[in-house]
């Protein structure tokens, strides 16, 4: 009777040693593109959120409702209904801008007025809203 073998050969080992190169060399360049949310897209996405439902609201409820929104502490509140939330801007990220800015959106998608500038270290990111269709985006100024 022949004793059972114990390990692997040679030959095993390279060939999953290949097998482990080539899907390392497949997986190498999404691995290396990744990269965290930094705080000024998280501000930014926070911001246009705000906005977004605001819009909704108006055009959900079939009334104009206005988004108010407070630098100084970054409070943000819609009216009618005065639903007061905080925006959570992370880190070095702050609004700048009026004492007070007043977004109103109507119930058919226009908006009327100026939202403060998004300030995050260096980066400074305009939020503006479409007036037409009330859209909100997002640019970086350098």
């Amino acid at each position: 009777m022949i004793a059972p073998r114990r390990g692997y050969t040679l030959l095993e080992l390279t060939v999953v040693v290949a097998i482990l190169a080539l899907a390392l060399a497949v997986a190498a360049p999404a691995i290396a593109g990744w990269r965290p949310p930094n705080d000024a897209e998280a501000a930014r996405a926070e911001l246009i959120s705000a906005l977004r439902f605001a819009r909704a609201r108006a055009v959900n409820s079939g009334g104009a409702v206005t988004l108010v929104v407070d630098p100084s502490t970054a409070r943000v509140w819609l009216r009618p209904r005065d639903t007061t939330f905080a925006l959570a801007l992370p880190g070095d990220c702050r609004l700048v801008g009026a004492a007070r800015s007043a977004i109103r959106f109507s119930p058919d998608g226009p908006a009327l007025g100026e939202v403060p500038a998004l300030h995050c270290g260096a980066a400074v990111i305009a939020v503006t809203v479409d007036a037409l269709t009330g859209e909100a985006r997002a640019g970086e100024r350098p």
